[in-house]
């Protein structure tokens, strides 16, 4: 049975989570606005999106680190096709520079049973 590692959910074949991260700076006396704009707009789309399982947002200084969790590729390819560039014009006005976006296979190692 050559397919036995692959595990099916509701008849669809789940090849594992996906987190997608996304890097940028926010810019100059920006943070207020953009945790603001975060809070209220981006993450309640988010939460709407099919397949998306959880935010975890890190800051330092103007330094963002945006890390998303996708059930599958198949919703996480879908977000980054329709909603994220909505997204990413709604927070342009407070970020500085283009963000950097990178997919990763999520394997959760956490320490917490």
């Amino acid at each position: 049975m050559g397919n036995s590692k692959m595990q099916t959910t509701n008849g669809k074949t789940n090849k594992g989570q996906i987190a997608r991260s996304v890097r940028f700076d926010i810019a100059t006396d920006k943070n207020d606005e953009f945790h603001t704009l975060f809070k209220n707009e981006i993450l309640p789309i988010l939460k709407k999106q099919d397949g998306f399982k959880d935010e975890l947002l890190l800051v330092q200084d103007q330094h963002v680190l945006a890390i998303s969790v996708w059930n599958d590729m198949d919703s996480a390819r879908k977000y980054e096709s329709t909603t994220y560039p909505q997204l990413d014009k709604t927070l342009r006005p407070v970020m500085t520079g283009k963000p950097t976006v990178e997919t990763f296979k999520f394997d959760s190692l956490s320490t917490i049973a």
